[in-house]
């Protein structure tokens, strides 16, 4: 699966951008603030409805515009015609996905079609920040290897919201008024909880063959999956919850569950977001994300787009040529960005032959090689 052509219209400095990308590789250069990284996000838009950079729309749509339009053909690669995906959001709130010209009801038929992964300066908040975005990372790889596991994540959120708001409401509520939506919570959190388990466990395989392997990380890297819940303490989810129905009766809010899980990233004897410099943490960081590739590829047999902003800043030479080879034993396109051509490493552009280079200024492209 790879993007074929990409036009974007009215995204921040773009006010109308066509290319055609190389089915391997692609190298977006220009000066910082240039819409280099824009074109990144008008993918991110493209796949999930979301850009890595702002979570208001109104931040993303040029200044002189009403609503941005992003249009993608995406070649499935297996043998049929490319599909056409559109996705448009106004300044009023309103999101529109398409494909082949029909409407689409969720922004996650965008995200089958065309799934990415995006490493940019921001993504250190996985390894620095709190549980939230670890969370979203695990259910975004969960999504794309068992796709009935969005369908049970919003089951569970619904009983999640309606129990928190009971818990919230101003009436007097009882342990028994709990015990009906604590058995709902129940239902699809075990499952929840069982899928998380076992993708985590294939995730920490491929992490740490990519940690010593391909980033040769000596120190003993792990992931693990720490449900949301005291496992040792309660025989399942259920009792858990019965147990303490007082204690959230009194705080108010649900203490217990999915939504209170966390991918637990380790580095030696410890954290790796308390004792990893900012260098080690970037690695981790990669490791993470191009494992979830390798756990695409292993299940699924199905290759992410891959979005790397401005990868020649981010790491040094060495881990420049991991990153390099992984791209060659782990085929998927890919959009890496440089403040210049002479700024990308030698190794990218000697082993990556298989290329397109684009050169973009003040939101224009200004040649194609």
């Amino acid at each position: 699966m790879f993007l074929e052509s990409l036009e974007v219209t009215h995204l921040r400095n773009l006010q109308h951008l066509k290319i055609s990308p190389h089915p391997k590789t692609n190298f977006i250069v220009g000066r910082n603030g240039c819409g280099k990284t824009s074109i990144l996000e008008a993918i991110s838009l493209l796949s999930n409805g979301r850009s890595f950079r702002s979570v208001d729309p109104k931040k993303v749509i040029s200044h002189t515009a009403s609503e941005l339009v992003v249009f993608g053909g995406v070649n499935p690669g297996n043998g049929s015609g490319p599909e056409k995906l559109g996705i448009s959001k106004g300044m009023n709130g309103s999101t529109l996905a398409r494909i082949d010209g029909e409407t689409q009801k969720r922004i996650s038929s965008l995200a089958i079609k065309l799934p990415i992964v995006s490493i940019d300066t921001g993504s250190i908040e996985l390894i620095d920040g709190g549980p939230g975005l670890r969370r979203s990372i695990l259910d975004w790889g969960m999504f794309h290897v068992e796709h009935t596991y969005l369908d049970i994540w919003h089951r569970y959120r619904r009983v999640y919201k309606q129990k928190n708001a009971l818990l919230k409401s101003t009436k007097v509520i009882s342990e028994n008024d709990l015990s009906y939506w604590n058995q709902q919570l129940v239902n699809e959190g075990q499952l929840i909880d069982d899928m998380r388990g076992k993708y985590i466990a294939e995730l920490n395989t491929q992490f740490q063959n990519i940690a010593s392997n391909y980033f040769n990380i000596a120190e003993p890297v792990s992931l693990r999956y720490k449900s949301g819940w005291n496992k040792q303490k309660y025989s399942d989810l259920y009792h858990c919850l019965e147990l303490n129905a007082r204690t959230e009766i009194e705080r108010k809010t649900c203490l217990y569950g999915p939504h209170r899980a966390d991918m637990v990233i380790s580095w030696s004897d410890g954290m790796a977001k308390d004792i990893c410099s900012r260098g080690q943490k970037k690695l981790v960081l990669y490791g993470v994300r191009l494992a979830q590739v390798a756990v695409m590829r292993a299940l699924r047999s199905i290759s992410p787009v891959l979005l790397l902003d401005d990868l020649p800043a981010e790491l040094d030479k060495n881990n420049i040529e991991y990153v390099t080879r992984f791209l060659m034993d782990f085929p998927c396109q890919a959009f890496i960005t440089a403040i210049s051509e002479q700024s990308i490493n030698e190794t990218l552009l000697s082993q990556l032959t298989e290329h397109h280079m684009f050169h973009v200024e003040h939101g224009k492209l200004v040649s194609a090689e």
